[in-house]
């Protein structure tokens, strides 16, 4: 019963109304939408809604709402749309992302308002009062703004201009319809005045929005007192036509610095710091900051070099290689985007890639990221060799419109490429925020393109158990921030067991970022972690760098020699502490005979706190290894921190040289230290 009166409902509603799916793809249209349009149900089923749209919008609308809907789950707004027979309408659009049984919908009512929008634009006598009384709103706001101003120089006051917007005020005229809503918005300035100075104006802008001038003002603190006054007031109930009826607001504001700014100036930052108001929270105050023009302008200048450097071919690619610790293979390359900027060089991506985030050029030099980079695969594979290149693209990118579709379309122009050797990095910590579509965008990229997944600087944000378990991911790449300190820090060391372990519990490939040193590669080795990349390998290579560097690799020995780690679960185990204490060593020399005032990480002193300490205290719970093999490793660790912690108690103590010499006197001591120990665990690997 309650299907079949919903399914009338949906067929005869004079709004119209129309249902996509995930990939946009129109599932579902009622008789409303037929008649507006102009198409019939069979007509539009499977096609996109840009359908309708106007060539001259398409595009910046397209993602305008999108990315709306990605936020915020919803957009409302006006859309010029095109009939079948060529004509164009005005229409009043609402969006609403469903998600139902684990599947994404689009909701969309639209409603033609080109008849009303042509009684706007041409005032008569019985339809635009409103319109009438918004010019001469603003008129009388620039009087008003010219006169104060004045007095504000003359008195040597400031002044004050601010922009209030309500709350969401869409949903007042909703629940009390448009009538009862003007009467509250004609009620909000007169209950304004009553709490104002004389001096003081409201006027009210356009729809909910009024701007506020401020004047006779002595210091920060009585503007807040003033617009918190004013938010008080806003947020007391109103009764109209016997009806209770209660808002917010949000206001932002600024100040006349005596520079002659005009009012459409100070309305721009007034309504800048408006927007961030409303962000931080509804029912709040935000004031303009001069610096925040500055980044701006800044910015934007940037944004237009980026934008000149694209079409310039000022980008390229470097590659940076990976490996197989084990077997010493080259598997594949990390593209990195470079800008050889005309006047400031060489530029990394963190000089400018944070400038692009949220703008249509993080998409525009993603799509070129990815052109180069299949190119450069289909080459590779023409010539017979068999890598894998991964490329990094933004969340941002991954969840705009279109993208699968591009893409798709891109990929096509190889027919001969195996796309199994392409790989996208996504960052864990690139606004990760909208899961469920992202894993969509992953799983067909998977499925239907037989692209391989990764997720880069995984550790790095809160929810990284959360992206694991939903994201289709087929590599989580450790960062280099915790393997370049793994060796020098007990707590990074941690993350990294920990990331690796997680990884293989989900029967993930994981890949070491940072191997800076033989060391580190020993280490991860022996943790269970066969793939790296780092400046052990190779630092990112230009394309003929990249030539050079595969005609003459060779496996790094010491690598491929430790295979037997990834199988002895002893013996990596033992190892680990083998290693460890070579690395604690290691960084006791670099400091002794370091200058003192050279930034070098201090050794940890405490044979409790040090990776080997903290070892031997989980072997104490989980039994890895039996007492005797305990104990003597034990002796090793007391034997080497005695030495050592007598020295650095030298060098704090001012006496560097005689630290120095005891490090010269105690080396052999050392290691023979260290050298039985390693004799100690090749027993145990042929045990």
């Amino acid at each position: 019963m309650k299907n079949k009166l919903l399914e009338s409902a949906f067929t005869f509603a004079q709004e119209a109304i129309i249902i996509t799916d995930e990939q946009q793809n129109i599932v579902d249209i009622n008789a409303a939408m037929q008649q507006i349009t102009g198409y019939s149900k069979a007509e539009l089923i499977g096609q996109k809604p840009k359908i309708f749209n106007l060539k001259k919008q398409g595009k910046v609308l397209r993602q305008t709402i999108w990315q709306a809907l990605q936020r915020y789950g919803c957009w409302y707004g006006e859309v010029a749309n095109r009939r079948k027979d060529g004509t164009y309408y005005v229409g009043q659009l609402r969006i609403k992302r469903l998600n139902i049984s684990d599947k994404i919908f689009y909701l969309g009512y639209l409603t033609d308002i080109s008849n009303a929008k042509k009684h706007q634009e041409t005032p008569s006598a019985d339809g635009s009062i409103h319109y009438l009384e918004q010019i001469v709103d603003r008129e009388q706001l620039r009087q008003q703004y010219q006169a104060m101003r004045l007095a504000a120089e003359q008195d040597h006051k400031q002044l004050v201009i601010a922009f209030m917007d309500l709350d969401a005020f869409t949903t007042v005229n909703e629940l009390y319809g448009r009538a009862l809503a003007n009467k509250l918005l004609h009620a909000i300035p007169k209950r304004i005045r009553s709490v104002l100075a004389e001096t003081d104006s409201i006027t009210r802008y356009s729809g909910d929005q009024f701007v506020l001038m401020l004047g006779t003002i002595h210091d920060p603190q009585q503007v807040l007192d003033k617009l918190n006054t004013v938010l008080r007031a806003v947020n007391h109930p109103f009764v109209i036509n016997n009806r209770t009826m209660r808002v917010s607001a949000s206001i932002g504001y600024t100040f006349y610095r005596n520079d002659n700014a005009s009012l459409e100036k100070l309305l721009r930052q007034a309504n800048r710091s408006m927007h961030n108001a409303r962000l931080s929270g509804k029912y709040s105050l935000f004031a303009y900051d001069p610096a925040e023009q500055a980044q701006i302008a800044a910015r934007n200048q940037q944004l237009a070099e980026i934008s000149k450097g694209l079409k310039s071919e000022q980008f390229e690619l470097f590659y940076q290689p990976k490996v197989t610790l084990s077997t010493g293979d080259l598997f594949g390359f990390e593209a990195l985007i470079r800008w050889n900027h005309p006047e400031k060089g060489m530029l990394t991506p963190d000089k400018f890639i944070e400038q692009l985030y949220e703008t249509d050029l993080e998409v525009n030099l993603g799509q070129w990221v990815i052109n180069q980079a299949l190119r450069q695969l289909a080459e590779w594979q023409q010539a017979g060799y068999d890598y894998q290149l991964s490329i990094n693209l933004t969340a941002y990118h991954l969840s705009s419109a279109d993208f699968f579709e591009w893409l798709n379309t891109h990929i096509q122009q190889y027919p001969q490429l195996d796309t199994k050797q392409f790989q996208i990095e996504i960052l864990e910590s690139n606004r990760l925020s909208d899961l469920k579509l992202i894993a969509s965008v992953m799983k067909r990229c998977k499925s239907e393109l037989g692209i391989t997944i990764a997720l880069d600087d995984f550790g790095t944000a809160y929810s990284s158990l959360t992206h694991i378990r939903t994201l289709p991911v087929d590599v989580v790449k450790i960062d280099k921030s915790f393997v370049c300190n793994m060796l020098v820090d007990p707590e990074d060391c941690k993350i990294v067991e920990g990331i690796i372990a997680l990884a293989q519990s989900f029967n993930i490939c994981v890949i070491a970022e940072g191997v800076e040193t033989v060391a580190h590669g020993r280490v991860l080795l022996a943790m269970g972690c066969d793939q790296v990349q780092g400046y052990a390998v190779s630092r990112p290579l230009t394309r003929t760098q990249l030539t050079e560097f595969v005609r003459n690799y060779q496996p790094i020995t010491a690598w491929c020699e430790q295979a037997e780690l990834l199988t002895n679960q002893k013996l990596a185990w033992v190892s680990l502490f083998n290693f460890y204490l070579h690395a604690w060593v290691e960084q006791l020399h670099q400091r002794i005979f370091a200058d003192p005032d050279t930034n070098i990480d201090w050794p940890i002193s405490n044979p409790a706190d040090s990776h080997c300490g903290i070892w031997l205290g989980k072997t104490n719970i989980g039994h890895q290894i039996d007492d005797n093999t305990r104990q003597q490793l034990r002796f090793y660790h007391q034997s080497i921190f005695r030495i050592g912690n007598g020295l650095l108690t030298q060098y704090r103590a001012g006496e560097i040289e005689a630290s120095r010499a005891g490090y010269n006197a105690q080396r052999d001591s050392i290691h023979n230290t260290l050298a039985q120990l390693q004799a100690f665990t090749e027993q145990i690997a042929k045990a």
